[in-house]
């Protein structure tokens, strides 16, 4: 069996076919504070071969979401982190069931504007636009060793390709309310 690895990346060589699944979030019927997919937002794709490395920061995270509850017993035969061509994703151990939830993200680990206005920075961010928001939290927190998102924070990418650096003729195509300022 082929592993799978879920990504938002462009098609390699080393993948023997893939599908494009419509994003669809939503809140589980049972419990409102979990995030799950009902449909991927991701590319499938088959890798030819199930070895992956890993790298000190994402076994570290593993561990942290592991620790915190995020990753249960079911989900951790299920699925784990891994590096591949396209970049870090997740990669099933066995078949994945259409609609079977592989993973939970709790709302207590949702970092979003409600997060940062109930932070020790909240009052300081009022009034500011939410992403900013959210940009100083995870400035502050990156800041902070001591920080309960640590884990989180070390995997994140130096660099990103955001539309929010969209400038000129390439941000007139984009029509967001964020990127109003």
């Amino acid at each position: 069996m082929a592993s799978l690895f879920f990504s938002f990346s462009t098609s390699s060589p080393l993948f023997s076919s893939s599908t494009i699944i419509k994003p669809h979030f939503s809140q589980t019927k049972h419990n409102n504070n979990h995030l799950h997919l009902t449909s991927s937002p991701f590319t499938v794709k088959s890798i030819a071969t199930n070895s992956t490395s890993s790298s000190p920061a994402v076994d570290n995270f593993w561990e942290w979401v592991s620790r915190e509850g995020v990753i249960s017993n079911k989900s951790a035969g299920v699925i784990k982190p891994g590096i591949v061509p396209e970049g870090l994703g997740l990669i099933a151990q066995k078949d994945i069931s259409r609609n079977e939830v592989v993973l939970e993200i709790p709302k207590k680990f949702w970092i979003n504007p409600d997060l940062v206005a109930s932070s020790e920075i909240g009052k300081l961010c009022g009034g500011l636009k939410p992403w900013v928001s959210v940009a100083l939290f995870l400035l502050r927190e990156k800041a902070n060793r001591d920080s309960k998102w640590s884990g989180y924070l070390q995997i994140l990418p130096e660099t990103t390709d955001s539309t929010i650096y969209c400038t000129g003729q390439k941000r007139s195509f984009l029509n967001f309310k964020e990127l109003n300022y």
